[in-house]
């Protein structure tokens, strides 16, 4: 197609990303080189003494990370279809990339890494057994990880308005190792991560009764995430993450913005990138303005996310067969870790808070992701349980059973970082607990119940073959839970010169505007709307996104008008998709040849009903199939409930 780009290390075309939904091209993870030595040294002292059982322990792993890493190195096209207030484009993302027009360029390097880190960790703890029905566990645990650090040196950190003395030509406001003020590694070290805990059993009566109860703080390992500030940044190697609208408003036939990239948007080349000199000139080199996709910093002040955990449980004894448990389970979790843009546009004006100091004439900074603690998590739940262990029911033979029901809610303000399934790790600078709301994966219903139930044909033909009527086992498993929390998002894209509807460019936070009231429908059955069929799960037309374009409409203007400021009245995972209910079942017969030798078959169904088990619909407001569910199953494509019945026949021979 006449691209003519030169990455580091060609491993296959150009991505192009349709926000219609379609994507040309392999995948953005490229061969990756990856060496990793772990060295653990562990071990635990254990001393009873009396009513006391103490422990003690200690570990210690020095952790090693040597990667050469590829992502996006061959480039990647994004066509969002939105159009814009001058120039050439369509406002259809197909035919904008006929015309060769791109709203945005986005191209990483290879780019090695050499990350070293130390964890510690040590603890003590105290089960003293009070009374013969009476135990306490109380303990402490101590933890610490040294902050990720390069080899090379290959890390910043924003400081704003500080001059770099290690780059002297860097823009105020990104400091390298050795500049005062700036880590070594990926941020300053966190050292009180104390974790005591508490635990008790009581077992009062005649033992037909348990009460048990704890408290605890857990910390968490900061996740590889932070290993990518050491990935490809500027200005250890080039970048690129190139906004063509406004940006190119006359393109000609022989300079699209597809063909020749950096030529379109006003940009020098930075590829094939190279090792930095110390007087590098930013902007000759192509790393102005620093930020957008290809820009990935820590926050020198993050510190380990941690968990208060606690639950309480009473577990009764109904009779000798029967155990009846009711339990609380809760926890609440601080200092999460997400993405924040570190470099929003003041309300109330059109500049960036890094470009407004002295020095930044040229709007040095685009948006600036930072890995940072930006999120607060809690869960609350009541957990009922019925156990009935195996016994012979009168003329049904033996029987038993397991039922176990879940109410629970669980809220956060970000649902993870690059985990799965999670559909936004960004928060809004000015404001982080905006989106506070249920968390992504948030089942309000869980029920569960399975059983077991030899077959009484023995019983019911006494004088039949024995080999024939008796081994007889069927088991089914039913499973119902709540429709998952689903997300409408306005898909805009963000752009280093407009500050978008909320002023604060965070365009890709913005969810859209209901403008009537949600109908579902049976997505069994087929709809239309606006020209289109399918098997639509809500009206599409309740919703808009008037007045949130990336470029402001005339009248539409947020920057001088706070009221008009808004990220869309829809919030947050507002709407819940599909329940699921699903029964699987399995049919055993087991056959005794002699005393040493059996033989078993079994018959298992999963999804014995063929009842469709419906994915979320679509929610990407610009798809052409908004509103519609295309497939069955889950994203984790567990075998249970991702496929229509299926049934699969085992024999076997034991001996």
């Amino acid at each position: 197609m006449g691209i003519a780009i030169t990455p580091d290390d060609p491993t296959g075309p150009t991505i192009l990303d349709f926000a219609s939904g379609m994507r040309v091209g392999f995948s953005p993870q490229g061969p990756t080189g990856l060496i990793d030595n772990t060295f653990t040294w562990t071990d635990t002292l254990t001393w009873i003494k009396g009513a006391h059982t103490f422990k003690a322990g200690g570990t210690y792993t020095p952790y090693q990370n040597n990667t050469v890493y590829d992502f996006y190195i061959n480039g990647q096209f994004d066509f969002v279809g939105v159009g814009g207030a001058s120039g050439p484009y369509t406002k259809n993302d197909h035919a904008d990339f006929m015309l060769g027009l791109a709203d945005e360029f986005i191209q990483y390097p290879a780019a090695p890494s050499n990350i070293r880190s130390k964890n510690v960790g040590g603890f003590f703890q105290d089960e003293w057994k009070l009374r013969r029905d009476f135990t306490l566990s109380l303990g402490v645990r101590y933890e610490y990880s040294s902050p990720k650090l390069d080899l090379q040196g290959r890390s910043f950190t924003w400081v704003p308005g500080q001059q770099s003395t290690v780059f002297p030509n860097a823009p105020k406001g990104i400091l390298f190792p050795g500049d005062a003020g700036a880590p070594r590694g990926a941020n300053f070290p966190d050292k009180n991560d104390w974790a005591p805990r508490f635990g008790f059993a009581w077992s009062p009566g005649q033992g037909k009764t348990s009460i048990r109860g704890g408290f605890g703080v857990f910390y968490d390992i900061l996740k590889g995430e932070d290993n990518l500030q050491f990935n490809g940044q500027a200005p250890f190697f080039a970048f690129a993450d190139l906004s063509f609208d406004p940006l190119m408003t006359n393109p000609t036939a022989e300079i699209t913005n597809m063909t020749r990239p950096f030529v379109a948007a006003g940009q020098p080349n930075p590829f094939p990138s190279t090792p930095p000199q110390k007087n590098l000139d930013f902007a000759a080199a192509g790393f102005l303005p620093l930020g957008g996709g290809g820009v990935y910093s820590v926050d020198p002040h993050l510190r380990t996310p941690y968990i208060y955990q606690y639950n309480l449980d009473i577990q009764r004894e109904i009779n000798s067969n029967t155990i009846f448990d009711i339990a609380y389970a809760g926890s609440n979790s601080h200092k999460l870790t997400g993405l924040l843009d570190s470099n929003p546009f003041i309300p109330g004006t059109t500049s960036r808070i890094f470009n407004l100091p002295s020095g930044n004439p040229t709007n040095a900074f685009n948006y600036l992701d930072t890995f940072a603690n930006v999120g607060l998590a809690n869960y609350n739940s009541l957990e009922l349980g019925l156990r009935g262990r195996p016994r012979e029911v009168r003329a049904l033979g033996n029987v038993s059973y397991q039922f176990s029901y879940t109410y629970g809610k669980s809220l956060d303000t970000t649902s993870g970082f690059r985990v799965l399934n999670a559909r936004n790790a960004r928060v809004p600078y000015f404001d982080r607990k905006r989106f506070r709301a249920v968390s992504d994966f948030d089942l309000t219903n869980y029920i569960s119940l399975a059983g077991s139930w030899e077959l009484p044909f023995t019983k019911a033909w006494e004088n039949g073959p024995s080999r024939l009527t008796s081994g007889w086992t069927i088991q089914p498993i039913f499973t119902y839970r709540s429709g998952e929390p689903i997300d409408v998002f306005a898909n805009l894209s963000r752009n280093r010169t407009n500050p978008g509807p909320s002023a604060a460019g965070d365009q890709n936070l913005v969810r859209v505007n209901q403008v009537a009231p949600v109908t579902y429908f049976d997505p069994r059955l087929s709809q239309s709307f606006n020209g289109r069929s399918g098997n639509y799960f809500f009206d599409p037309n309740a919703f808009s996104t008037s007045g949130l374009t990336a470029t402001p409409a005339q009248g539409f203007d947020p920057v001088n008008n706070p009221s008009q400021r808004t990220y869309g009245n829809v919030g947050r995972n507002a709407f819940r998709g599909p329940t699921r209910t699903n029964l699987d079942f399995s049919i055993a017969k087991r056959t005794n040849i002699d005393e040493r030798t059996r033989l078993e078959f079994r018959a298992e169904m999963f999804n014995a009903l063929n009842h469709p088990l419906f994915r979320n619909p679509n929610t990407t407001f610009t798809s052409g199939t908004f509103g519609q569910i295309s497939s069955t199953g889950t994203s984790s494509g567990g075998v249970s409930d991702s496929q229509p019945r299926i049934i699969q026949l085992a024999l076997r021979l034991i001996f």
